[in-house]
């Protein structure tokens, strides 16, 4: 390796690191940020968080590294730019695309390997991740009495406190509805004091009440209109809860495995085969049916009259009667047979969305890897013509052609959804613009074009404008 090579990728590796670091980050934030209600109150310990956070972090590789590659080319070729360090190899005769080659080679390593990732790694992220978000979602809150609000957490039961102590478990003025088996507020109880306590590991919850009253309807079971009311008095009494619905249960990740998101591309398209298939199938299937719906009578060229083939019965066409039976039986066949194609036209609109969506996984596992190229063909040439390092321009400038990317990478996606354009198409589309982008940059920073020069654009105009 060439001391010029292992001077540039000294200069590139640092920036790569920090800024797919810190594009990570933030992608990763606002993504748990999102997702945060889903955290309150659940109390399931670090070690389920970080887990969950961990398989998110991975999952979320894909889409923070063509940002992150975009920036750091930015940083480093604007940063030799702007301490003339370029102007210096140029100066030796050396051309651009020479300048351009190591890291150029070293962001195609970094695209196989985001290949190789893209297709192993997501799909497992993505399934241990949603997963466990599906498990903490299903969790209930833990048990948290407010103060002169009703807590219904807690099943057939209905809570309230006026005030608590600071150490949570001595509660005062509480009054509990019980409504077990739907049957309504049949008792109340009402006590002076409480106290509670998690017990047997937290499995369950020991309501201890003091100085209370309890109050409650019984009915007669001979005769259910008389209604007894039984009020008895307590010094102390308890009540057990049990906590098991409030503990995380662990769902199969086999229920999982049918979004294909947690497919990779040999399993999209082998059920893309089977939907394929499916469809060829229901196809043929419906023409068989409708060439049953449609048949005809005839005579032969001597007049003799030729048998119904349905019913067998000789029939004389030249009777109105048996004209308005045939025509009367095509109508309805006809009608009948519209109805079978209209009902089934969009189920088939339904399948063809459905594998167009398989093709679209199937390409963006691609297409996303190769944005990073992409990303590369744009921000190398532009940091030589910008010439300005750090972080303040060559971050507005990522996050503009990043923004431009999104929203192209979006509308070809949802127009291959709608039918509109092929899926390939749609799948690729933000990396064909953004291929076209890189490619006049390359050749404009080649021939040292100062883009952001006002010089550069009046004397572009004068020459339009004498032509």
């Amino acid at each position: 390796m060439k001391k010029l090579d292992k001077l540039l990728l000294k200069e590139y590796i640092g920036p790569f690191v920090l800024t797919s670091s810190i594009v990570l980050f933030i992608f990763w934030s606002q993504y748990m940020i999102s997702k945060f209600v889903y955290f309150l109150g659940k109390d399931l310990g670090y070690d389920v968080y970080m887990e969950l956070f961990f398989w998110f972090a991975l999952a979320l590789v894909p889409v923070a590294l063509p940002l992150a590659v975009l920036l750091a080319t930015l940083m480093t070729y604007g940063s030799l730019g702007q301490h003339s360090e370029l102007t210096a190899i140029k100066g030796a005769g050396i051309s651009l695309l020479r300048v351009l080659r190591p890291i150029f080679l070293f962001t195609i390593v970094v695209t196989l390997v985001q290949l190789v990732y893209n297709d192993t790694v997501v799909p497992q992220a993505n399934l241990k991740a949603y997963s466990l978000l599906y498990d903490i979602k299903q969790t209930k809150p833990t048990i948290n009495l407010k103060e002169g609000a009703f807590y219904d957490g807690l099943d057939g039961y209905s809570i309230k406190v006026a005030s608590k102590d600071k150490d949570g478990e001595g509660i005062h003025d509480v009054i509990i509805y019980k409504h077990e088996g739907h049957r309504g507020n049949k008792e109340v109880i009402l006590a002076k004091d409480g106290k509670m306590q998690l017990i047997n590991d937290d499995t369950f919850l020991m309501l201890t009440l003091f100085n209370g009253n309890a109050y409650s309807e019984v009915e007669d079971k001979k005769s259910k209109a008389e209604i007894q009311y039984v009020h008895s008095e307590f010094d102390s009494s308890v009540f057990y809860f049990s906590m098991e619905s409030y503990a995380m249960n662990e769902t199969k990740e086999d229920l999982f495995m049918g979004h294909n998101l947690m497919k990779n591309r040999n399993q999209l398209e082998t059920e893309q085969d089977s939907l394929q298939k499916a469809m060829v199938d229901y196809s043929n299937m419906l023409v068989k049916n409708g060439e049953t719906q449609f048949y005809y009578r005839h005579t032969s060229q001597k007049g003799e009259h030729k048998k119904d083939k349905l019913t067998k019965k000789k029939y004389d066409p030249t009777k109105k009667e048996n004209r308005l039976r045939i025509a009367s039986s095509a109508y309805n066949s006809a009608s009948s047979f519209y109805n079978v194609l209209k009902s089934n036209a969009s189920r088939h609109k339904n399948q063809m969305r459905e594998d167009v969506k398989y093709t679209l996984d199937q390409q963006k596992k691609v297409s996303s890897a190769i944005a990073i190229l992409m990303m590369f063909l744009i921000g190398a040439p532009l940091g030589a013509i910008i010439k300005k390092g750090g972080l303040g321009v060559p971050v507005l400038v990522s996050v503009f052609f990043f923004v431009i990317y999104y929203i192209m990478t979006i509308s070809g996606e949802k127009m291959a959804k709608e039918l509109i354009i092929d899926p390939v198409l749609g799948a690729w589309l933000s990396n064909i613009f953004l291929f076209v982008i890189g490619i006049f940059f390359t050749f404009q920073a080649k021939n040292d074009v100062k883009l952001f020069d006002t010089d550069y654009y009046a004397v572009m105009f004068k020459k339009l404008f004498k032509k």
